[in-house]
């Protein structure tokens, strides 16, 4: 884990002991907090679930008394994770669900999965799942989505490096069309998969929640993603959630900066990066608004709103 970002909320003005911290961050590439969490030391320098597993042990050890992590980042999203549902680059995916591709066959033509979704919270924090589950509620969605449209307009606002790539940017290809080759990726443009989402200038991110697929390998297969996808109703793939929840109750909370298929590449990723701090961002102003019961001792004070 390249950077792992581990702060209580609020920022007292006052000494805070090490099992007063109650809440951690944790984040798998050096993009990822940049600009938008306060850096603290730093733990192992990898990504993958085995990195992460370390990392969340060492906050076990260091800070006894966390009880719950969000595991913050980039991801590969599932083009179209539902019927009549479109998932495009700057989304951002929360999930509770991991299921690991760790054990299974593989085949010729396919993956025999072993195993089923696993959850990633504590099963007795029911006030955290019912926080979650009021998220999906159409009008706790819509709310939480202009926290974080606005919250993502006010950091684009601080660099071009935040914005928006551009429509043109966000190409889906068939997925009957993965590259072994990806320099030829221009000779098929023209084949792209249209969206109805992407026919303005600047669409807005969107919030999808669902299982989550978390192996220690790139997802860059579109068959694959797809049949993994269809088989478990999965929104996106990861590498770190799987590690982390084997130690500790988390939420995963992801932007979405490519289609995990061959076609990658790294235009959307500080974009995405962005989203996902905003997302994270509104979900702890939601935690607080609600009064959950995980707040605990210490509640959000002023300057976390800033």
């Amino acid at each position: 884990m390249a950077d792992q970002v581990v702060r209580a909320w609020p920022s007292t003005g006052y000494a805070v002991k090490l099992d007063h911290y109650e809440f951690a961050i944790i984040c798998a590439l050096p993009r990822e907090p940049h600009r938008a969490f306060q850096y603290c030391p730093s733990l192992p320098t990898r990504d993958g679930k085995e990195s992460a597993a370390s990392a969340a042990s060492s906050l076990q050890i260091s800070f006894p008394s966390i009880s719950l992590t969000l595991v913050v980042g980039i991801c590969g999203g599932v083009p179209f994770p539902a019927p009549g549902t479109e998932l495009i680059l700057g989304d951002v995916v929360i999930s509770h669900q991991v299921l690991k591709f760790d054990f299974g066959r593989q085949y010729p033509d396919r993956f025999e999965q072993r195993g089923g979704v696993q959850d990633t919270l504590d099963r007795s924090n029911r006030s955290l799942r019912s926080l979650i589950s009021g998220l999906q509620i159409k009008s706790s969605r819509i709310e939480f989505q202009k926290m974080h449209t606005r919250y993502l307009q006010d950091v684009g606002e601080k660099g071009s490096i935040w914005q928006y790539p551009g429509v043109d940017q966000d190409r889906l290809f068939p997925s009957s069309s993965d590259l072994k080759d990806t320099s030829n990726a221009a000779e098929s443009i023209d084949d792209l998969v249209q969206r109805h989402r992407l026919t303005g200038d600047n669409p807005k991110p969107r919030l999808h929640f669902g299982p989550i697929g978390s192996t220690d390998t790139v997802m860059k297969s579109a068959k694959h993603r797809d049949d993994l996808a269809q088989g478990s109703q999965l929104v996106g793939f990861e590498m770190e959630g799987s590690g982390v929840c084997n130690n500790l109750s988390c939420i995963i909370i992801k932007g979405v900066c490519d289609y995990a298929d061959s076609h990658k590449t790294k235009v959307w990723q500080d974009y995405a990066a962005a989203s996902a701090a905003c997302a994270t961002k509104s979900f702890l102003e939601f935690l607080a608004t609600k009064k959950c019961e995980c707040r605990g001792r210490y509640p959000l004070d002023k300057d976390f709103h800033r």
